[in-house]
């Protein structure tokens, strides 16, 4: 997996991938991408607040998951 930072030139909400829980896009976006550069989804500010090794075990149980 790979992180992905845009701009955003929207102002709208969006699922967090991660905690599932609805947020209000910033300028700028945290996308989680395959390899290939395919998006999985955003990651909210408060998961990216909890840091990069949360990420990490939270992407990694993600993986597991089949996705």
């Amino acid at each position: 997996m790979q992180f992905q930072i845009e701009c955003n030139s929207k102002n709208n909400s969006q699922k967090c991938l991660i905690c599932h829980q609805y947020f209000q896009m910033n300028a700028a976006r945290l996308i989680v991408c395959n390899d290939q550069g395919d998006g999985y989804g955003d990651i909210c500010p408060q998961c990216i607040a909890r840091g990069g090794n949360w990420i990490k075990i939270q992407l990694h149980a993600f993986s597991q998951r089949g996705v």
